[in-house]
């Protein structure tokens, strides 16, 4: 087979990939515009100012300085047409510093290669979307964080790949006499190596968050978190979420967004046992493309 063979399906895989990510925000690259992490998808994808532990990474690197212990964590989810997402964190504490470090793998399994149009496909391949990112916080007080993420980015569908970088950047404050936290970041600046002839857009945005309690008993508390989100190909999105905990075990978890085509509400659960970490978010999709499942475990140690 001459290398302008392995084209046709390396362009078919690209347009299928291509119009699921334009679905989400327009351009490609769908692992770097989805939350990753089950809590934050259950919560509307509102992360900015109200992500935890190790997977605040992807949201706002900021927020690792306010982690009192370290932790691990994973997360699985089950997105349209058998397309899923793997992603992994750490979070280490140092002092006033924290490092974090990331992953994630998108994957599109079982694509047919064809050469002409036939009933028979020829054989089938995978593609795929790797990110890889270096994120460092500094506590500059007990209220104010400022942190940065670098990324390493790769594409590869069937035998055609690229690869570039990317870099978040963000604050996080609390102010004095209030639970809450006031955030801001910028997200996913950088460039790709063309994918044949083309580059990827990387999917950058401006984000601004508040995150809150709303109500307080002796064994109760909500909490509301709010996200705005300018992504730079002019796209505003909106994204809210309640959680409601119970003695800090159990949580329950619904959320809105606005702006995408595929998903609005979201809902989910956590639980909190000891040094583990259990969370569920699901999110019905449109088009019939049936629904999202998101699982995440995680161990503070």
């Amino acid at each position: 087979m001459t290398r302008y063979g392995f084209l046709v399906p390396a362009v078919l895989a690209g347009l299928l990939i291509t119009t699921l990510a334009r679905a989400e925000t327009g351009g490609s690259l769908p692992s770097l515009k989805m939350a990753p992490d089950a809590r934050s998808a259950a919560l509307g994808e509102a992360g900015t100012a109200g992500a935890r532990g190790a997977m605040a990474a992807f949201h706002n690197p900021a927020l690792l300085s306010f982690s009192d212990r370290n932790q691990a964590a994973f997360a699985y989810t089950d997105w349209l047409l058998d397309l899923s997402l793997q992603t992994g964190a750490l979070l280490l504490r140092q002092s006033d510093w924290t490092v974090g470090l990331s992953f994630n793998v998108f994957s599109v399994p079982d694509l047919e290669q064809r050469m002409l149009p036939s009933d028979d496909p020829l054989g089938l391949f995978d593609a795929h979307d790797l990110a890889a990112g270096l994120s460092l916080a500094y506590q500059v007080t007990d209220r104010l964080s400022l942190g940065a993420t670098g990324r390493y980015v790769y594409q590869q569908i069937y035998v055609e790949n690229a690869s570039g970088f990317s870099g978040d950047f963000g604050a996080a404050w609390k102010p004095r006499g209030v639970d809450l936290t006031v955030a801001a970041a910028l997200r996913n600046v950088g460039r790709m190596e063309p994918l044949q002839q083309e580059r990827s857009p990387l999917p950058t945005s401006a984000n601004l968050g508040l995150a809150g309690l709303i109500l307080q008993g002796p064994d109760f508390a909500l909490r509301g978190l709010a996200d705005g989100q300018y992504l730079f190909d002019d796209d505003l999105r909106l994204h809210a979420g309640l959680e409601a905990a119970w003695k800090e075990l159990f949580f329950l978890r619904a959320g809105y967004q606005t702006g995408s085509e595929l998903r609005s509400l979201s809902g989910g659960a956590g639980l909190q046992w000891k040094r583990f970490g259990f969370d569920y978010a699901y999110q019905p999709l449109a088009e019939d493309f049936g629904s999202s499942h998101r699982v995440a475990l995680s161990v503070n140690f």
